[in-house]
């Protein structure tokens, strides 16, 4: 019995995000990879170094060069030598990437609107503690 439910919940879960994805997917750029983004998330939040990233994304120096080639090409990164360390390069987002940031910030805005707001304020409740309580067992399993 209660797999039904848990099949149900998640073959629930992935067409409202497929819908969500379907309703917005035109309000933002879609020039990026989801390995592209995760970058661009993890210079913006401070980590700078090629071989940090490397070890974020578990993936080698060598693929987060190439995904950093692609980005600055796309002008998303730029790369400047630490003139205090010239064996060391700074990374930093680009304009292009502040844009995205903001685009994806104002979309996120608009979809909690869209979505989340139509529910009553008990529903956001129950929802929060359900969600909370699925974080709590999932820490705890993994």
């Amino acid at each position: 019995m209660k797999d039904h439910y848990i099949n149900h919940i998640n073959v629930l879960h992935n067409e409202i995000n497929i819908q969500i994805a379907k309703k917005y997917e035109g309000k933002l750029d879609n020039e990026l990879t989801t390995k592209q983004v995760l970058l661009l998330e993890l210079i913006k939040a401070g980590v700078t170094s090629t071989k940090d990233l490397a070890d974020k994304l578990n993936v080698s120096t060598s693929a987060v060069s190439q995904l950093l080639n692609k980005l600055e090409d796309k002008g998303y990164v730029e790369r400047f030598i630490n003139p205090k360390n010239r064996r060391e390069i700074i990374l930093n987002l680009a304009d292009k990437a502040n844009q995205y940031f903001k685009d994806l910030a104002f979309l996120k805005d608009e979809i909690n609107r869209e979505v989340y707001g139509r529910l009553s304020l008990e529903e956001l409740k129950q929802l929060t503690k359900i969600l909370e309580k699925l974080q709590v067992i999932a820490k705890g399993n993994c």
